[in-house]
């Protein structure tokens, strides 16, 4: 059985989505964004607050459709990237055993490319006692961009004797199966997923990854069609369909009967899921 390709464990890994900062960490009502980093400092000194105010200015900016990797490499006219990470920094400076701070950290080194950066803060993270699930996925997803799936295996395995009803660390850990080419156990997991309350468009699109991974197109063709009809602006399950379509099992299917060629054409979005 032969493995997956690097773009695709990167799709399947994709979906899992946690390292969004809105989702890793929650957001409140903060003070408006256009206050300036030294004001805030000395206005709000508690670590939540600031955090709150990074979050507030990087949420704004991925409304407007950007992502922070974006505006580290292009000159962005409303939100210096480079004042966030530095003003994170700093606050990791000053708070360096503050859970919200480290998150923040990691999310941001994330987003901006800087793996090593983002493994460090994930490191210490999941040093401490307890559970730590969103650091663990964002970890696992890091250990699989680097081709280290056995890796990933063990810490989402610690994390889920810790928390064993966080349907995402299953979801990573299907990832991760996935990558080694063990698909039964891929699917055994993403079973438990579904049972934990994952989403099904997730669901139905991992599915499709593995199925297209063992050639049985029309399966895999099925599965990103249900993950279309259950998310119908889900490019990655979309693109996926298109590109099978050079099988007759799939070009039979009838989701792009009367369906506008401009319709389909998949979004540029970021990596990201929505």
């Amino acid at each position: 059985m032969s493995f997956p390709k690097k773009q695709e464990t990167k799709t399947m890994a994709h979906s899992i989505k946690l390292i969004r900062v809105a989702i890793l960490i929650l957001m409140s009502v903060v003070t408006s964004a256009c206050v300036s980093m030294d004001g805030h400092r000395s206005k709000y000194p508690d670590p939540d607050q600031r955090v709150d105010q990074l979050l507030l200015m990087y949420q704004q900016a991925r409304e407007d459709g950007s992502t922070c990797r974006e505006m580290w490499e292009i000159d962005h006219a409303t939100l210096d990237c480079d004042r966030v990470l530095r003003e994170a920094e700093r606050l990791y400076a000053e708070f360096p055993n503050n859970e919200r701070v480290l998150m923040t950290n990691a999310s941001f080194s994330y987003e901006s490319g800087r793996l090593d950066k983002a493994q460090y803060y994930l490191d210490q993270l999941l040093s401490h006692r307890g559970a730590r699930p969103e650091a663990a996925v964002l970890r696992s997803h890091i250990a699989l961009q680097q081709g280290n799936a056995n890796l990933a295996i063990e810490l989402l395995e610690r994390q889920i004797m810790l928390a064993p009803d966080h349907s995402e660390l299953r979801e990573a850990q299907a990832a991760a199966y996935y990558l080694q080419g063990k698909y039964d156990a891929a699917r055994i997991v993403l079973g438990v997923a579904g049972r934990l309350g994952a989403d099904g468009w997730r669901l139905a699109y991992h599915h499709g990854l593995i199925c297209e991974a063992e050639q049985r197109w029309e399966a895999a063709c099925s599965h990103f069609q249900n993950a279309l009809e259950q998310k119908p602006d889900y490019s990655p399950a979309l693109a996926r369909l298109i590109g099978l379509t050079e099988h007759e099992e799939c070009r039979s299917m009838n989701y792009f009967d009367n369906r506008d060629p401009i319709d389909l054409a998949p979004a540029n979005r970021g990596y990201i899921a929505q």
